[in-house]
């Protein structure tokens, strides 16, 4: 079966009726989502550094007791 070819406005038409089917969020809830995703990105970012600088200290302990 071949694909049928389009015309502008048919296209158009199509592109514009699944446009208006789209649930878009509230402002409210991409707020709540932007916030989720710093308090996220910080947390993860505060672990991270957390276990950074508790092998550097574990590292420089070692270097220490050896040489």
């Amino acid at each position: 079966m071949e694909k049928e070819k389009l015309n502008l406005s048919s296209w158009l038409k199509l592109y514009t009726s699944e446009f208006k089917r789209i649930n878009w969020p509230s402002r409210k809830d991409i707020i709540k989502e932007t916030i989720s995703v710093i308090v996220i990105s910080l947390i993860f970012g505060a672990i991270v550094i957390g276990y950074d600088y508790i092998i550097r200290f574990v590292y420089n302990l070692l270097l220490n007791l050896i040489g």
